[in-house]
């Protein structure tokens, strides 16, 4: 969560904790190495019953994937030969990816079960980019010209099998093994080198973001989607996130036990997972401009065992970043387990109070996930689980506005005090506090609700702002997108309905909390600031919160009645 989400959220809840006393303060008081000549038959095997199949519909339009020319930006990177490289194909059940015969690399990587705006298979491979490319020391091995052992490979459900790319290098034989699995969006990769001499280090690189999968260039970006663009790393079981400011403060890269490493935006992720070990990074980030003027992040990493073997053996995850799927990675394509901890990439909150989050974000998702396992519309979920939070909150609720409820209808009696002791200070806290005890009051009663509810409302805010599955999720009439903001043309201006709609009924609900005419001020802060808040963010996160907001405020209405009724009001 970014910087500004982070003071958002502080200046709320500051101002929530604070309101019982602002009429206080408005009145004045303060593998082993194999062999590399040797060449693997490509084999199948009989994986563990294990898949990343997700839950939505297949595709309906199946273009053939375009490989793009690469540009290495490693320093190490080398000059790139004039032969013409020829496109491997690997068409799998969840994507469909190329790999170059010049660099071996990956130039294409299509999911099939998640589509652009014009409905084709989503690509996640940038122009210009290249995945999984391979170094010698200071030497790119990117430029080499490779030979496959197949021209395409067709692999569906559990079945595993193998590519093998060869080069000649100076040095001496390149080999390169891709295994993969139909249902898996995760791949096994051998790169095993002949002519490694001492000092020399085997690794592995990425080069290039992810592609523009939400189509924000040349846009008018909201910083809550770039925020998520950025590297993050895995290591001595600390997560560190690398967004382009920091990569251009020549920070020294991190070292040690490495249990991950990617490159994410805000759906969708590509990570190495090396064998257990240690490695030296490298990170690049940078902040360019394409052909027509518009800027975008661009990153890269090298990742070096510090082994001296002249193999190296890793996992690579390409796809969604959905918390069942990442979990699912702690089971590799051999059937081994091992915890990972891949779901981090999952927007769980800021990471100084991600421990106290996680587990809640996590009930949260799994709730909500059940519930649109039963109803198909995710519109039609979020209303259904904005009534069961409000019911599983409304104890807290309930007291809170019943707290600042009878703070209010106190009000003349304090401001009476205040004139009685306004010379005496001491006298005045003393005579203020005799008057809670008196009319069975805790200063504090309306701010303890708000303060037990806070974890609940940062993984809400978390769920709803970065979760796929709102991804292109339409609901009705001119919400046709949960993941973006609702938008409605107006006179060449884009008019987002539903942060109007939170703002008019937080008014509504302002309005009746607020008695004193001193206070009035407050009944229009509130409203403006989370209208401006709520602007830009998913038309998902702003529904719901409309929806809560809208429930708390049908709550305060029949709290009103039931005490007319009662004779208590």
């Amino acid at each position: 969560m970014d910087r500004r989400t982070v003071l958002a959220f502080a200046l709320i809840g500051l101002i929530l904790i604070l309101m019982p006393y602002y009429m206080e303060i408005f009145q004045g008081d303060k593998p082993q190495p194999r062999d590399p000549v040797e060449k693997p038959a490509p084999r199948q095997i009989d994986p563990p019953q294990i898949t990343d199949t997700p839950s939505e519909p297949q595709p309906t339009q199946q273009p053939e994937p375009q490989s793009t020319p690469i540009q290495d930006k490693s320093p190490a990177s080398t000059s790139i030969s004039t032969f013409q490289p020829r496109d491997i194909v690997i068409d799998a059940e969840l994507y469909s990816a190329i790999i170059s015969t010049r660099g071996g690399v990956i130039t294409s990587w299509q999911l099939k079960s998640y589509f652009d705006r014009n409905g084709n298979w989503l690509e996640l491979i940038a122009p210009n980019s290249a995945g999984l490319g391979a170094t010698v020391g200071s030497e790119s091995l990117n430029g080499l010209e490779f030979t496959s052992d197949r021209d395409r490979l067709e692999i569906y459900g559990d079945t595993q099998d193998l590519i093998v790319f060869r080069a000649q290098s100076p040095r001496g034989l390149v080999e390169k093994r891709f295994r993969f699995q139909g249902n898996r969006y995760r791949i096994h990769v051998s790169v095993i080198t002949e002519g490694l001499v001492q000092d020399d280090k085997l690794g592995i690189t990425w080069d290039g973001s992810l592609a523009d999968t939400e189509n924000k260039r040349g846009t008018s970006e909201s910083f809550y989607e770039g925020v998520y663009e950025q590297i993050v790393t895995y290591m001595g079981g600390e997560v560190e996130t690398w967004d382009t400011d920091r990569l251009q403060e020549n920070e020294t890269p991190p070292s040690g036990q490495l249990t991950w490493i990617g490159i994410r935006n805000k759906y969708f992720l590509a990570a190495v997972i090396p064998h257990e070990g240690r490695y030296d990074l490298d990170l690049y980030g940078d902040n360019k401009s394409d052909p027509f003027g518009f800027s975008y992040r661009d990153f890269a990493f090298d990742m070096y065992a510090d082994s001296g073997l002249n193999i190296i053996n890793y996992s690579a995850y390409i796809g969604p970043i959905s918390y069942d799927i990442l979990r699912a990675q702690n089971r590799d394509l051999d059937g081994l387990e091992r915890e990972l901890d891949l779901d981090d990439f999952v927007d769980y909150g800021p990471y100084f109070v991600r421990s106290i989050l996680k587990p809640v974000t996590i009930l949260i998702l799994k709730a909500f996930l059940a519930m649109h396992a039963l109803v198909p519309n995710y519109g039609v979920v979020i209303i259904l689980f904005s009534i069961l939070v409000k019911v599983v909150v409304f104890p807290l609720t309930h007291k809170s506005l019943e707290s600042t409820a009878k703070m209010q209808t106190l009000q003349p009696k304090i401001a009476e005090l205040r004139e009685r002791y306004a010379s005496d200070q001491k006298k005045m806290n003393e005579a203020m506090m005799r008057l809670y005890r008196e009319e069975k009051i805790n200063p504090i009663g309306g701010c303890l609700p708000m303060l037990l509810q806070m974890p609940i409302l940062f993984s809400l805010f978390s769920l709803f702002r970065g979760t796929i599955e709102l991804r292109q999720a339409g609901f009705a009439l001119w919400i046709t997108d949960l993941s973006q903001p609702d938008t409605i043309p107006i006179g060449g201006f884009d008019l987002h309905l539903l942060p109007l709609l939170m703002g008019i009924s937080m008014f509504i609900q302002q309005k009746m909390m607020m008695k004193d005419p001193k206070q009035a001020i407050l009944v229009y802060i509130m409203p403006i600031f989370l209208t401006y808040i709520f602007w830009s963010m998913s038309s998902g996160l702003v529904f719901y919160y409309t929806l809560y907001n809208v429930l708390t405020l049908a709550q305060q209405i029949i709290m009103e009645k039931t005490k007319t009724m009662l004779g208590t009001s």
